[in-house]
């Protein structure tokens, strides 16, 4: 059977689900008007546990309820991979189950933060975290369950539905992370804001002064770009090269995102001129890779900025604009990475099948 702690939990959970399918909703939005659709998603909130099962699962709740504790069993790929009979289940179930797993893993974690020797700013980080490392969990279970689809019938349908949950929860882990960020800075900012009033001692870091010698690093270009033409923009140029130096923080924080673009084009441009090159791997191929590989260069490049930020005459602000970026940036990584690794898979299993064809070929001919 089930407990009523889990029947609260898939209730948040359904809730949840069904309002991202309502947001969401092409059709919805055409056919209805904002003040209709905003009043729909009112009316989701006030589900009950019999009306979320009943839209997300099956209509039979006690036969869902008798083998709710068989379904926990099934692992993500399975539920992806098939459909589970036996327990009244019906596809979609992916996304609705994930949330209810992400619940239960918050649910006891985020109870702890709720202690006296907690602040309310602390305890806002604790739930944060909690959250945190339960959407992290999801995540790499859904990346490690991929592998697992090739077992089920249509291995392609079960891969599909893994990777776009995959995506939604790395797009929340970074979500996440950025809240998580501001939270640890807000609270520190308090903080030396309290401490400084205690001491009574005015501070100076949010207006220190870079002073700009006149030695850049000079990035010299490979030899290898030749096949693809770069069109260089002096003033980019200068500014990518201070950036790589000194760090994005002495630079204007509207700029940031320019700079950031212009260092990754040109990278990419670079990657791109060595797949005209080689010959060992379809170029389609190659360049899926260049792009995962650009994005995650920009991911590393975003991080090591941070440091640099103290330098920065707004340092919050220059951190959370790093963070916006790391955010956009580390979601880009996961779904180039995906794409070129979906994009592998088939070539290899179309290279199987064709191997396998002239196999077979070749038996019939001896025959």
């Amino acid at each position: 059977m089930i407990s009523d702690r889990d029947r609260q939990l898939l209730t948040e959970a359904g809730k949840e689900y069904i309002l991202d399918a309502v947001i969401h909703s092409k059709k919805l939005k055409e056919k209805l008007t904002p003040s209709e659709h905003i009043n729909l998603s009112h009316y989701v909130n006030e589900l009950t546990y019999e009306e979320v099962i009943s839209i997300t699962i099956t209509e039979d709740i006690r036969k869902f309820e008798s083998g709710f504790s068989k379904f926990l069993k099934y692992s993500l790929a399975a539920i992806a991979g098939m459909a589970v009979g036996g327990i009244g289940l019906a596809v979609p179930t992916v996304a609705m189950f994930t949330l209810y797993l992400y619940r239960k893993a918050t649910d006891t974690c985020e109870k702890s933060c709720f202690t006296p020797r907690f602040f309310s700013s602390e305890r806002k980080i604790c739930k944060l975290e909690c959250q945190l490392n339960a959407a992290r969990k999801m995540a790499n279970d859904l990346n490690s369950q991929v592998s697992k689809c090739s077992t089920y019938s249509n291995p392609k349908r079960c891969e599909h539905k893994l990777q776009n949950e995959h995506i939604k929860w790395v797009k929340r882990v970074r979500q996440l992370i950025v809240r998580l960020n501001a939270a640890k800075m807000v609270a520190n900012e308090k903080e030396r804001k309290e401490r400084l009033k205690q001491q009574k001692k005015q501070t100076t870091m949010d207006n220190i002064t870079i002073t700009r010698s006149g030695d850049t690093i000079i990035v010299s270009e490979s030899d290898d770009n030749k096949e693809f033409h770069f069109e260089v923009d002096p003033k980019k140029e200068r500014n990518a090269r201070i950036v790589l130096y000194l760090g994005l923080g002495v630079l204007p924080i509207p700029f940031f995102n320019d700079i950031i673009n212009y260092i990754i084009k040109k990278y990419s441009f670079g990657c791109a001129g060595k797949c005209v090159a080689q010959m060992k791997v379809p170029k389609d191929v190659c360049y899926a890779q260049c792009a995962y590989l650009g994005a995650k260069y920009a991911v590393d490049l975003l991080k090591k900025q941070l440091p640099k930020c103290d330098k920065s005459k707004n340092t919050i602000k220059c951190k959370q604009k790093i963070y916006n970026l790391l955010e956009d940036w580390e979601q880009r990584k996961v779904e180039r990475k995906m794409k070129f690794e979906q994009l592998l898979r088939d070539k290899l299993r179309d290279r199987k099948e064709q191997q396998d064809k002239i196999m077979a070929k070749r038996q019939q001919g001896n025959q």
